[in-house]
């Protein structure tokens, strides 16, 4: 029997905690899920990473179980994001379900282009943000969404989960599956040469796994990786990305120092894990805070323009910070 130790705080400032006593070969056919005893915290990366799990165990005709302390404090958010239901195992405790609708969206499959439709629609009330903002925004994320139901060859589609911190007016969204990785999907139409490599390349503008040609098709334009990073570096957040045995971890911009986008996801102030223990299919985590003004709104726009603009430097295999003061 393999055991999967569940740590005590999972989110994206420390998201190693996942990988305190878990090497993820996972070669039996069985597997014990053992929550940590005293509490769990767990962001909405951390849901999204054990759906993906789940995904890849029914993939794999891998049986689960779990033990759990059932007085736990966050039994009942846990419960209520979906995550022992998606683990295949009976919930904890009774609850009384409150309505969800602006504080969180529990763990949802995507697999079709009408599950994905359907997410957009229920993600608008807890942007709390203006229809122009909130239309960009759920256009980054369908890009996102769209990637896992074309690229990631996942039996069982895409997970997605988030929720809305109201005294920090900041939302938190993962997004994972259990498909082939960010690297297979990627070698098919460019030159990859690591699992850093596979990372580096889907965060540039304009590079989608659907196409070679940079600007990615009107369909997929490569963008929501680019994009979904830069509004997490804007609003001073973090953003994650796990695929194979590498990560890319967006760290936080000090206060003295100045927003940049970089069409070259290495530029940033960042962190890249290698080595790490082997995960089958992609994670992505992000932390924003919205505004209804008209900084928030000018940093859209200021996106947008550094994503065209990075494109074409791009097709000239030229590579220059873009600075916004």
């Amino acid at each position: 029997m393999k055991i999967v130790n569940i740590p005590n705080s999972i989110a994206l400032r420390n998201f190693d905690s996942i990988f305190t006593n878990n090497d993820f070969n996972f070669q039996n056919s069985e597997i014990d899920i053992r929550f940590h005893p005293s509490y769990v915290a767990m962001h909405p990366i951390g849901l999204a990473f054990y759906a993906a799990l789940s995904d890849y165990f029914n993939i794999n005709n891998i049986k689960i179980s779990g033990s759990i302390n059932y007085s736990i404090r966050s039994i009942p958010y846990l419960q209520r994001m979906g995550l022992f239901r998606i683990l295949g195992l009976k919930d904890p405790v009774e609850i009384v379900e409150h309505e969800e609708t602006g504080r969180f969206i529990p763990l949802m499959k995507i697999r079709t282009s009408e599950e994905l439709d359907q997410f957009i629609k229920t993600i608008d009330p807890i942007l709390h943000t203006s229809r122009e903002n909130s239309r960009v925004i759920k256009h980054v994320f369908s890009e996102l969404l769209r990637n896992v139901i074309e690229h990631s060859n996942s039996e069982l589609g895409g997970n997605v989960c988030a929720n809305y911190n109201r005294k920090k007016k900041r939302i938190s969204i993962g997004i994972s599956d259990a498909g082939i990785g960010l690297e297979k999907s990627l070698i098919k139409h460019h030159k990859i040469s690591s699992g850093i490599d596979a990372l580096s390349l889907a965060l540039k503008p304009g590079i989608s796994g659907k196409t070679s040609r940079i600007g990615g098709t009107s369909e997929n334009a490569g963008a929501g990786l680019f994009f979904t990073k830069c509004i997490a570096q804007a609003t001073k957040n973090h953003f994650l990305i796990y695929s194979g045995s590498s990560y890319f971890k967006l760290k936080l911009t000090p206060k003295n120092k100045s927003i940049k986008f970089n069409s070259s996801a290495t530029d940033d102030y960042m962190s890249i894990k290698t080595n790490l223990p082997y995960f089958q299919g992609t994670l992505v985590g992000i932390d924003i805070n919205i505004s209804d003004d008209r900084t928030f709104n000018r940093l859209i726009q200021n996106i947008g323009n550094a994503y065209q603009l990075s494109v074409k430097k791009t097709k000239k295999d030229y590579y220059k910070r873009i600075r916004f003061t």
